[in-house]
């Protein structure tokens, strides 16, 4: 038997659910609608996907590894210097690479639960203790007891906002006292993978913050609303000397060159989000309304996703609704996550979910 770290035998990998080719495969199904994994319906700009065409040919060199061009852009997109911005595999990738960083036995780590899966398996993969701190009853992320739990050995605090799965955010003025609480060499990382998709008036960020602060950080990732979840690129923004530090725990290029080349072309377009952002909102109403219609619970959302109550059996359902080809994202034994797709695909998933619930 191979010498398997404990903790890493005991660890519930990360599953990305299954992909439409498995589904049709599995189920007979032609017509399958993907809804668990917060992806963006929509495909890559026509002109980032002739830029990933012409690309192609240099793949034989190994990328930036500083990614010059792409630093550059994403300042300008941001109004920030582009030493203080960091690129990585998505923001996941830059989550994990930050915990190894700061990990290590009797240190911990503090974050909130339910929360991105991915918070628990890198304090494992990082020999760090989890904190959890339970959300409060708006499933809301609860900052006076994640202030509570911080000890002396907590050297990293994630903050999901808008927070995955329920969608809930937090105010920037909210992160900002919440982070005067914490001690200065405690890293907070305020993954805004979703930020984008914000559509309160406030618009929630904390890159002020992380550009005045040494142990604030902000991930962000091109996966979601510029559709570019398959090639896997993301970034973080703080200061140059808190990222240096962090980035020597990192594997020379992980910011593959297609990637680097369709993220600068994608940030040439900033006006087209726009459509991308409403298309989401919509998508976001028409979800919310058919669930209070149905006497569903849901959470309302500011990201790309509802986070829903389908009460007792919910596995069932959405085991059901797999073999009609109809993917969303399993949580609890009474709580689903489902993604905001196209509105045809958010009309198939209600029409599935009322048969489902018929012959249930």
């Amino acid at each position: 038997m191979l010498r398997i770290r404990p903790e890493i035998v005991s660890l519930t990998p990360y599953l990305g659910g299954p992909g439409i080719d498995e589904i049709t495969r599995r189920y007979g199904v032609r017509d399958v609608v993907k809804l668990g994994t917060n992806e963006n319906p929509m495909p890559p700009f026509p002109e980032v996907q002739e830029a990933i065409i012409a690309a192609a040919a240099g793949v034989n060199r190994y990328p930036d590894g500083g990614a010059v061009d792409l630093a550059a852009a994403v300042g300008d997109a941001l109004g920030v210097p582009a030493d203080h911005v960091w690129f990585g595999a998505g923001s996941s990738e830059l989550l994990t690479t930050t915990a190894r960083a700061l990990g290590g036995p009797r240190r911990s780590f503090v974050y909130p639960c339910p929360s991105f899966a991915m918070y628990e398996i890198n304090s494992a993969l990082a020999n760090a203790e989890s904190v959890m701190v339970a959300l409060d009853s708006a499933m809301a992320v609860d900052l006076e007891a994640l202030a509570g739990a911080l000890r002396a050995d907590t050297t990293l605090v994630y903050l999901c906002n808008p927070n995955n799965p329920t969608g809930t955010y937090l105010t920037q003025a909210e992160v900002r006292g919440f982070v005067a609480q914490v001690p200065e060499d405690t890293l907070v990382v305020v993954d805004e993978a979703y930020g984008e998709y914000v559509a309160a008036e406030d618009r929630p960020t904390a890159i002020p913050l992380a550009l005045e602060r040494p142990n604030v950080t902000v991930a962000r990732t091109f996966s979601k609303i510029y559709g570019l979840a398959g090639l896997r690129i993301g970034y973080m923004i703080g200061l140059p000397e808190t990222l240096r530090q962090l980035q020597k725990a990192q594997i020379p290029f992980v910011a593959n060159s297609l990637a680097q080349t369709a993220a600068t072309t994608a940030l040439r377009f900033p006006e087209r989000l726009v459509a991308r952002f409403e298309m989401n909102r919509e998508g976001v109403a028409y979800l919310e309304s058919s669930f209070t219609e149905r006497g569903i619970g849901f959470v309302p959302t500011q990201a790309n996703f509802v986070w829903t109550r389908l009460g007792p059996g919910t596995p069932e359902v959405i085991q059901a609704l797999l073999e009609r080809g109809t993917i969303i994202r399993p949580g609890t034994d009474e709580w689903t996550r489902v993604s905001v797709g196209s509105p045809e695909e958010n009309r198939r998933f209600i029409a599935d979910l009322d048969q489902v619930r018929r012959t249930g």
